[in-house]
């Protein structure tokens, strides 16, 4: 899971004049899986902290989306080395994600059975964003891509700050083959196909994404 930060001009002033908007399409599905988080977080002298965004595009129901929704921030907040370094930041974003990946493996099974009746097949992906320290920090999983917009005289520049997981991805390839899966299109669609369990795991694969 990649992480990154970026750094704003040391002149910027941020977090303290931000507008933020949230727009969401359900399409042509019964109910909306998708969420979205966003916290602004100060310090007790009043300055802000960090302000923190994230989208949590959820599949197969809404419940891995509400679970990391509610979960993910404060298993980032509670690794140590959060507050330290913008390198112990990452790690500390990194961690965070494995423990909510883990912790939501075991509430699964209390989540609604599908329409065939078997095991809930929800999952989502997971794209943070914080901004600390005149600096943006990124995690993610999944599709969700991260794009920064910067003004550039009367145009806004826009550039991807992250690099989507997707099975068309020779590197995504890679990875998916080594922890025992296959890429194969089915319908024209490329799809992954697991073969075997990853080690570590328990349950069918096709539960968390």
């Amino acid at each position: 899971m990649p992480m990154t930060a970026s750094s704003f001009s040391d002149t910027m002033l941020y977090g303290e004049h931000v507008r933020i908007s949230v727009a969401a399409s359900q399409g042509g599905r019964r109910y909306m899986e998708d969420r979205v988080h966003i916290e602004c977080v100060r310090l007790p002298s009043g300055a802000v902290d960090y302000l923190y965004f994230a989208v949590y595009d959820g599949h197969g129901g809404s419940e891995a989306s509400d679970y990391v929704r509610k979960h993910l921030l404060k298993n980032i907040q509670s690794q140590y080395g959060f507050d330290g370094s913008d390198e112990q930041m990452l790690d500390a974003i990194k961690k965070g994600f494995v423990e909510t990946h883990l912790a939501m493996w075991k509430v699964v099974d209390d989540w609604p059975l599908t329409s065939s009746g078997y095991t809930s097949t929800a999952g989502t992906t997971a794209s943070c964003t914080f901004i600390r320290r005149g600096k943006i920090f990124t995690g993610h999983v999944g599709d969700s891509a991260v794009i920064l917009g910067e003004m550039n005289n009367d145009e806004v520049r826009a550039s991807s700050l992250t690099v989507d997981h997707k099975p068309d991805n020779s590197l995504e390839v890679q990875r998916i083959n080594s922890a025992g899966g296959m890429v194969m299109k089915k319908s024209g669609v490329t799809r992954v196909v697991w073969t075997r369990p990853i080690r570590g795991h328990v349950g069918p694969v096709r539960r968390s994404t």
